[in-house]
């Protein structure tokens, strides 16, 4: 059991460390007057730190980061592993490609129809017509979801026998 608290706290540890990367993209690279969760630090802002990486990073870190504090928390088979990668990199490859021109406006009036005029309807409407779609992005939310998912498949199971419970 010990070893099992162990690899969940090493997960946690690695996603929070990708959280607090993609988080210092934010404060140096990206304009916080686009980003509704991140303050804007005059000291950092404008730094331009990570180059062409920062382009990017946010979306390998953001499916990488969920899909270890979520492993953390599920059982310790292949089967629960490799799904909740599956599902965090189908998350941001959805997100992406409602920021698509052809797809955002209606996507964004499709949210305030059917659920809505309420503060996070609006934010999350205003996420996708604000957005800029990028394929790099699709790109680097795949290989974050690929790169937990060889994590956590190097990260050997608790148990000797893994059928998938």
């Amino acid at each position: 059991m010990a070893i099992c608290r162990h690899r969940a706290l090493g997960l946690v540890a690695v996603g929070v460390l990708a959280m607090a990367l993609g988080g210092l993209v934010y404060l140096t690279d990206r304009d916080a007057s686009r980003s509704m969760l991140v303050p804007a630090v005059a000291a950092l802002a404008g730094r331009g730190g990570f180059g062409v990486i920062g382009q990017w990073l946010p979306s390998f870190v953001h499916p990488l980061a969920f899909s270890l504090f979520s492993a953390a928390v599920l059982p310790a088979a292949a089967v629960w592993r490799q799904g909740i990668c599956c599902a965090w990199g189908a998350m941001g490859v959805a997100f992406e490609i409602g920021q698509h021109p052809l797809v955002s406006a209606r996507l964004a009036d499709a949210l305030q129809q059917g659920l809505g005029d309420a503060a996070p309807v609006r934010a999350l409407s205003r996420y996708f017509v604000a957005g800029t779609f990028d394929v790099g992005d699709l790109v680097a939310t795949v290989f974050g979801a690929v790169a937990a998912a060889a994590l956590l498949r190097w990260q050997p199971n608790d148990r000797e026998n893994d059928d998938g419970t």
